[in-house]
């Protein structure tokens, strides 16, 4: 096979053309200009998505929150609902499966509305949380946007709605915001014309400011009215400890939402069919020991693996990613991780947590205090050994580390431990 040189092409002879596949969707094709005899390597656009909140191409996993879905679908029709919430640490997939709830919802010829949360601004109030789930909802659902006679109705209430361009114009009203979203989703609910409307509002973490709009969903959705009236089965997703700091401020919402829906890392051959079906019609190949270090690094992480994917494949040659492009492609992801998610961590740390996170880094091994507490007086030789107990708790409070079995500790990241052995080295 020729060298890209020997072959006499230029960089500006690469072109993109439409794939003759399907027509909605544009297909890039590189082609790369290494040939034998007549034939070239025909490379498609990068297919790995490592953009928080954009859907893969390829959905791995997750089987058993799928069924337990399907039945809480059922259910909701036979008994009534049971309102649930999604729970993950940042990149898990929280919204990637909200999404595919909402096609499971509509393949059984229900309406389903994907909200997504935005973080509360300074100076938000309670009423403007309640209104951002209002005009949420109404986005979310097509059909609302064009009903005359349903903004008719919202008028006559009270609520008062103006424009549906890129943003609403939003005039002043008396409701108070728990009235508000009651007479919303009982004057909604006729002109939806369905059995079933699941409502997913995705990241609600991002009302923490504003807490009390998740106590104020909770009793609207308590509501007599609401419950005889209407079928709604509202699902929520955040992570975990804002969860649990809601719960804390508000005990009533923990009791009402108590379908919980715990999602995990992929599992190694979960990693492998997700690596493996993106790469298919792709032009490009993964070597077996590529694909195991990507599990091996990330343990599963879907946004990790997409990101250290996505490098990988922009490192082929000829088609092709071997163990010999992994060094670039994995420092490329950790400088992305750091700038994005892993120095905003880091940041929460005392220069004495960060110390023993260092050091437990360096160890890249499950260490009990003694080990952690030996490995420190090498290289630290002033260190408060008495309180590296201490420390360790409280990064584990903060997410960074993890109590393993029989008192050892461990850096709950493996692409954030290599990230601080990069960075303080």
């Amino acid at each position: 096979m020729r060298s890209w040189e020997e072959s006499g092409n230029k960089k500006q002879n690469i072109y993109a053309a439409r794939g003759e596949g399907d027509k909605r969707c544009k297909t890039t094709y590189l082609f790369v200009p290494f040939v034998t005899g007549r034939e070239a390597i025909m490379i498609k656009s990068n297919p790995f998505t490592p953009q928080s909140g954009w859907e893969p191409r390829i959905f791995a996993g997750r089987h058993p929150q799928i069924i337990s879905f399907r039945r809480t679908l059922s259910d909701c029709l036979e008994r009534g609902p049971s309102h649930m919430v999604v729970l993950g640490q940042w990149g898990i997939g929280k919204t990637s499966l909200l999404k595919q709830y909402k096609k499971i919802v509509q393949e059984e010829g229900g309406l389903a509305a994907l909200c997504p949360m935005s973080k509360s601004p300074k100076g938000s109030t309670v009423r403007d949380g309640i209104r951002l789930i209002i005009e949420e909802i109404i986005f979310g659902i097509p059909k609302l946007k064009n009903t005359q006679g349903f903004l008719e109705t919202l008028e006559g209430a009270g609520i008062t709605i103006a424009g549906f361009g890129a943003h609403f114009a939003r005039k002043k009203r008396s409701l108070q915001p728990q009235v508000e979203l009651t007479e919303f989703l009982l004057k909604m609910w006729p002109h939806l014309g369905t059995k079933l409307a699941v409502i997913l509002l995705d990241d609600i973490q991002n009302f923490m400011a504003v807490s009390s709009v998740i106590d104020i969903l909770r009793s609207v959705l308590s509501k007599e009215e609401v419950v005889s009236q209407c079928r709604y089965l509202f699902v929520l997703s955040s992570t975990r400890d804002a969860w649990e700091e809601f719960i804390d401020k508000h005990d009533p919402v923990g009791r009402f939402f108590r379908k919980r829906e715990y999602i995990e890392n992929l599992g190694a051959e979960e990693v492998g069919t997700l690596i493996t079906n993106s790469l298919r019609t792709t032009g490009v190949t993964f070597a077996g020991e590529v694909i195991e270090q990507v599990f091996r690094h990330t343990q599963g992480h879907p946004y990790e693996v997409q990101l250290l994917c996505s490098h990988l494949y922009e490192s082929q040659i000829e088609g092709t990613v071997t163990i010999k492009e992994w060094p670039h492609a994995f420092t490329a992801a950790l400088r992305e991780l750091g700038r994005d998610y892993f120095d905003s961590m880091l940041r929460k740390s005392s220069d004495r947590e960060r110390i023993v996170l260092e050091v437990l880094a360096e160890l890249d091994k499950e260490a009990t205090i003694k080990e952690i507490q030996q490995a420190l007086w090498r290289r630290h030789k002033n260190f408060p050994l008495e309180n590296v107990k201490n420390f360790l708790y409280r990064s584990e409070n903060k997410g960074l580390i993890k109590k393993a079995a029989r008192g050892s500790f461990r850096i709950l990241d493996p692409m954030l431990a290599a990230y601080i052995r990069q960075s303080f080295t």
